[in-house]
């Protein structure tokens, strides 16, 4: 599976999607709403809210003075509270079938851009920051304003479904303007033993 690195130009215009759409949601607006108030038509504001086509300054400043919110709550990274701290361990590797010591391993969140979802004191999922659903993968991702983790499957007409507790949910192409994409599964902690302070 071939896996791209997005652009500086990727990264901001997934934060203008997601930040556009948690505005929208907030105001319990419709996309046919503020389409209207910037004077495009539907599918042309979806097309800023899903990171398609990048926001005009001029429809920017107005949903800015809508929102009554500055240009740089839209713009910029919603996920503003780094945590520039590594975690460095001692480390082996298997090479050749033996285990040999090698470079020690760095853990960073210097990029801020994953989450940890505790699924008990022995587990942790680990999330890639995302707002895109990533077809075939499990997605942490909020639906009206709860939060759940599955795979979202969407049909030809825009709508689908999920599963909460191995039971499908199913949405509505309408519904799914509710789906807000967090993050995609990357990876799994587990431990074995209680060892104080770790996790």
């Amino acid at each position: 599976m071939n896996y791209q690195l997005l652009s500086d130009d990727d990264f901001n215009n997934l934060f203008i999607s997601e930040n556009l759409k948690r505005l929208r949601l907030a105001n319990n607006l419709s996309t046919v709403q503020v389409a209207q108030i910037i004077g495009k038509s539907r599918q042309g504001y979806v097309n800023y809210e899903s990171g398609a086509r990048e926001i005009s300054i001029h429809d920017l400043i107005t949903l800015s003075g809508f929102y009554n919110v500055r240009v740089d709550d839209i713009i910029g990274n919603p996920y503003s509270n780094r945590n520039e701290k590594a975690l460095t361990f001692r480390t082996f590797e298997h090479i050749d079938d033996k285990i040999v010591p090698s470079m020690q391993l760095t853990i960073s969140t210097i990029n801020d851009d994953m989450i940890a979802y505790k699924k008990s004191d022995l587990e942790i999922d680990f999330f890639w920051r995302t707002q895109k659903n990533q077809k075939n993968r499990v997605m942490l991702f909020e639906y009206y304003d709860k939060v759940y983790v599955s795979k979202v499957y969407f049909n030809k007409d825009h709508g689908g479904f999920f599963f909460i507790n191995e039971e499908p949910l199913y949405f509505t192409k309408a519904n799914a303007e509710n789906l807000i994409f967090k993050g995609v599964y990357a990876s799994t902690l587990k431990k074995d033993l209680v060892i104080e302070n770790f996790f």
